[in-house]
């Protein structure tokens, strides 16, 4: 299969930190260099920069798979990443005691209806977040700033102007329809 063919899943999300590299950063998370700088096309590596955030791709060569995540089979999830729901406990109280989001927890767990857990259920809680698909683009409302529109869709500054390449950053203003990166 030839790079062009492939489309990337993200795993999930990285946050460039002061001295990173592709390199050094595809060694620390066990990612093949190529996968991750074809995840991260648009990011040209020598213009890689603190706080942008790339895209983690699941694995090489095989189909998407979230982290730690079981199939459909709860036996498959670690015993050290299991839940077990107690009296009265709903998901909300599993996403604040494990600071997971709602979609999260729906990918680990196909073969449960959280909205509807029972005493003794057994929620398997992965280790890192699951992001969400993000809209393709976005129109920037009154009182929106360059900075706002980041933080509402966890982008950074420079993904965004990035994926907006003919906007400088005054031309962020109310009515405007921006792309978000995918």
């Amino acid at each position: 299969m030839s790079d062009s063919t492939v489309t990337t899943a993200c795993a999930y999300t990285y946050t460039v930190k002061r001295g990173d590299s592709f390199y050094l950063i595809a060694r620390r998370l066990g990612v093949p260099l190529r996968d991750l700088m074809n995840a991260n096309a648009e990011i040209p590596p020598s213009r890689l920069m603190v706080g942008d955030v790339l895209c983690i791709p699941s694995c090489a060569d095989s189909p998407a798979q979230e982290p730690d995540t079981p199939a459909q089979d709860p036996a498959a999830c670690p015993a050290e990443r299991r839940h077990k729901v107690a009296a009265q406990e709903t998901v909300t109280d599993i996403q604040i005691q494990h600071n997971k989001s709602l979609h999260t927890l729906e990918v680990a767990n196909p073969q449960l209806d959280l909205d509807n857990l029972k005493e003794g259920d057994t929620v398997c809680v992965p280790p890192v977040n699951l992001p969400c698909a993000l809209p393709g683009s976005a129109v920037i409302a009154e009182g929106d700033t360059l900075e706002s529109l980041a933080n509402r869709y966890r982008l950074s500054l420079a993904q965004l102007l990035r994926a907006n390449p003919c906007l400088a950053p005054d031309d962020f203003v109310p009515g405007v329809t921006v792309k978000l990166p995918q």
